[in-house]
């Protein structure tokens, strides 16, 4: 699993960085829902409101995200959903103290993995996870074949911190495929090595194989080609606020992201990679009749 130092390597650049090309109002780091919406606003909100759907939350639950990044997600929860409460894990410093610096009644914040979280005696109504899938195992854990136990213990655990009805609403980057190409192997080793080290892409065989007699997936939304888009929107704002960004943080660091958004979005323009949206809820267990 990445590391809180992996995690920091990408995340706690700068809280003031980020905003210069995510969405104003949510400042969501991952992929947008573009259906219906024609501004990246609109897309994240989508995002969070499937999310929300795939979860089944509802007024009065109580609800976990795991990577709960800025926060945008948590306070939709709350915004829209009357008498909920919502609790955050983050293993980004920068992330923890943004949220903590405008904090609202019912909204808490751990900075800690779920494997280190020690859950209340109540258990959790709703659990949604948006883009922190992809950390749980690296490129060691898949060389040695590890990954899908640890997946299979990330929903061993959620199954212990949430009630019997309780759903999970997940949206995870996976692998579709082999590279096609010396250039799409150059893509992917670029972003798992110098944009998020410690990590490593999933397989929906992974999903299927650590949800086995744990959970059932309810709903699924294939939409590679909007994290296309949502990289397109944030690459745009990135050009735009160049000068800005290497005055205040250095060349370097805006050709490493200008170069970041365009491999990521060759990945999901030829399919190399994929984004999955999932609902999953309880697995109902088999019972055998005997006559």
């Amino acid at each position: 699993m990445a590391s809180q130092a992996d995690i920091a390597h990408h995340y706690d650049v700068d809280n003031d960085f980020f905003a210069l090309f995510l969405d104003k109002k949510y400042r969501a780091y991952s992929c947008g829902v573009w259906k219906k919406a024609i501004t990246l606003e609109q897309a994240q909100e989508d995002k969070f409101d499937r999310l929300c759907r795939y979860a089944n939350v509802t007024q009065g639950h109580d609800v976990i995200e795991i990577g709960c990044g800025w926060g945008g997600l948590m306070n939709t929860v709350l915004d829209k959903y009357p008498n909920t409460s919502v609790h955050g894990l983050t293993l980004s410093t920068e992330q923890f103290e943004f949220i903590n610096s405008a904090s609202r009644p019912n909204l808490s914040l751990d900075l800690r993995s779920w494997q280190d979280y020690i859950p209340p005696e109540r258990k959790f109504d709703s659990i949604i996870s948006i883009g922190a899938f992809e950390h749980f195992a690296s490129f060691e854990d898949q060389a040695e074949s590890r990954q899908r136990d640890i997946y299979k213990t990330f929903f061993d655990w959620c199954l212990s911190v949430s009630t019997s009805e309780a759903q999970i609403g997940l949206q995870t980057i996976v692998i579709a495929r082999a590279p096609n190409s010396l250039s799409e192997l150059r893509d992917s080793r670029y972003l798992l090595d110098k944009v998020f080290p410690g990590s490593a892409l999933p397989s929906i065989s992974d999903i299927q194989a650590a949800i086995v007699d744990k959970y059932e997936i309810s709903a699924v939304h294939r939409i590679g080609l909007d994290y296309a888009r949502t990289l397109f929107e944030w690459n745009k704002r990135l050009e735009f606020n160049q000068n800005k960004i290497v005055e205040r943080y250095g060349q370097e660091l805006f050709d490493h992201y200008r170069t970041y958004f365009d491999a990521a979005r060759r990945s999901f323009e030829t399919g190399y990679v994929d984004l999955y949206q999932v609902s999953l809820r309880r697995a109902k267990p088999l019972r055998i009749l005997s006559k």
